[in-house]
């Protein structure tokens, strides 16, 4: 079971969670992992297409991800 924190509540809405990847200006449907650090968030993405389509490494035959570092700026 995981540990409560007073102050940090057990779930967020869907629109909360959706203003996360906004504020940082991120797709959601593109990205794999959200990593929140005092300098700033790194995010894994796919790559895709101007149509939207997934990229694909040729050579390895998956998608190609990328890890995009936006900082924290005073």
């Amino acid at each position: 079971m995981p540990k409560t924190i007073p102050g940090v509540p057990e779930s967020i809405t869907r629109d909360a969670y959706i203003k996360l990847f906004e504020a940082a200006g991120i797709e959601p449907r593109n990205t794999t992992e959200l990593s929140f650090k005092a300098d700033g968030i790194y995010a894994s993405v796919f790559e895709r297409t101007e149509a939207g389509a997934l990229i694909i490494d040729e050579v390895e035959g998956c998608a190609v991800k990328h890890t995009i570092y936006i900082p924290v700026e005073d």
